[in-house]
């Protein structure tokens, strides 16, 4: 029963900012049972790397902020089947300099699917698999938009998730999630990500974590865009570090900061986000 308390741990604990795309550990919802978490976070840049991750200073007054508001459900359809459906309120500040800048908001791409536990070890640890489909919610007239790509698209993760081996912590926690998302475009992109976390309690109600986070997206379009919503050739690795609390048994709070110390073709960016999680 000592293992107890990490697996409640760690079933609310994957509300934290991940970009281009939310995450949500492989553990099953159970039965009947649903998961509910708002999200609030903050990101920005004003250097980016180039083609070779070199870094290129960015010009005085110039760069792209981007906050968002994301809603994440989940329902236990079974003991292994979950339904899990994301979406996320965008709204962005392109400065361009001169005290020129363009905001850009609205609804950003619904990813909804479901996800299936194939096999569980002494409910200590799990290996499952999901499959979503991406919708965007808002219209692309030009083949352009800042809200995204405008594409329909499908994703396909594998996850293993669960309590640490004893002799490492007896109430830590892991999660490895590997993901392949492509978008039904001519330019693609065909996109992988690898994430790994490990968290730690550091009291009974408090825990700290770490996300390693690597993302590689491949387009035959190689052109540099500030947001990175609306590009399609980079990669990045994005370290991210998490504080969480938990207050009651159905209700917990997590903020996360991270920086970008690498990457292709993107921005060298940092923010943070504020999550809740609520147990129905």
């Amino acid at each position: 029963m000592k293992k107890k308390p990490a697996l409640i741990t760690f079933l609310f604990a994957f509300a934290v900012l991940a970009f281009p795309v939310k995450t949500f550990a492989g553990f099953p919802i159970g039965k009947y049972r649903d998961i509910v978490v708002p999200t609030f976070s903050y990101y920005s840049q004003t250097d980016r790397f180039d083609q070779n991750g070199n870094i290129i200073k960015g010009t005085p007054g110039v760069g792209f902020t981007s906050y968002s508001a994301s809603l994440f459900v989940g329902y236990g359809i079974s003991r292994r089947l979950d339904f899990i459906a994301s979406v996320p309120y965008l709204y962005q500040v392109n400065n361009m300099g001169a005290g020129k800048s363009v905001v850009n908001q609205g609804a950003g791409d619904l990813v909804a699917g479901l996800s299936y536990n194939l096999v569980n070890f002494s409910y200590l640890r799990f290996l499952s698999v999901q499959v979503s489909g991406v919708v965007p919610l808002y219209t692309n007239p030009l083949g352009t938009s800042a809200l995204g790509l405008g594409d329909y698209g499908t994703e396909v993760k594998l996850m293993y998730c669960g309590n640490l081996p004893g002799f490492i912590d007896k109430l830590g926690y892991f999660n490895t999630e590997l993901a392949y998302r492509r978008y039904f475009n001519t330019q693609g992109p065909d996109q992988i990500s690898f994430l790994a976390t490990v968290g730690l309690p550091l009291s009974k109600h408090n825990q700290i974590s770490m996300d390693l986070l690597f993302f590689r997206s491949y387009s035959s379009n190689k052109s540099y865009n500030s947001n990175f919503y609306a590009e399609r050739d980079y990669a990045f690795f994005k370290p991210q570090l998490n504080i969480g609390h938990i207050f009651s048994r159905r209700f917990s709070a997590f903020l996360g900061g991270f920086y970008v110390p690498f990457g292709i073709n993107t921005g060298v960016g940092y923010g943070g986000s504020l999550a809740t999680v609520f147990k129905l």
